[in-house]
């Protein structure tokens, strides 16, 4: 490999662990704090983001060095899932959600107020599961990042063997 990419990926494994603070310190902030301040919002949405570019960027490193596609997909399989963008996906439900109830609420004119109440149930249940979902994924990338998951199996499988 060329040293300019076996230094980028030295600097970038020296980047993991701060990382997994930082994660951790978003999922902690998550959980317990509710402040309406978009500053903090942005800076969450912007650590988060540099933290998942961290872990892609070890995940590309990673495939590199992978004997097969096959071997790569099977044993980092829980990686690639980590870093899938599942915000980005159910944003996009939400949205096609939300147009599928403006086109409703048009056509029915009558129906608009019952409607309008509706939707807003769903989507505060929407947004809700979003959160959830965005708390999950970064869950994910703690424990597949800081290898728990492996070492859990290890331990299991060597419980087993003896």
């Amino acid at each position: 490999m060329h040293p300019f990419w076996e230094k980028v990926e030295h600097y970038n494994a020296k980047l993991i662990t701060p990382a997994l603070v930082v994660l951790f310190g978003i999922i902690i902030y998550e959980l317990f704090f509710h402040f309406e301040n978009h500053t903090i919002e942005l800076i969450i949405k912007i650590a988060d983001t540099m933290v998942i570019a961290v872990f892609v960027i070890d995940l590309l490193f990673l495939a590199r060095r992978a004997r097969s596609a096959k071997f790569f997909f099977k044993k980092h399989w829980l990686d690639i899932i980590a870093v899938f963008p599942f915000v980005f996906f159910f944003r996009v439900l939400e949205s096609a959600y939300a147009v599928a109830i403006a086109t409703e609420r048009f056509a029915l004119g009558q129906s608009l107020l019952h409607e309008t109440v509706e939707a807003s149930k769903s989507t505060k249940v929407l947004a809700k599961s979003g959160k959830i979902i965005r708390i999950g994924a970064r869950i994910l990338r703690v424990v597949t990042k800081s290898r728990l998951f492996t070492k859990v199996h290890h331990a299991r499988k060597k419980k087993h063997s003896n």
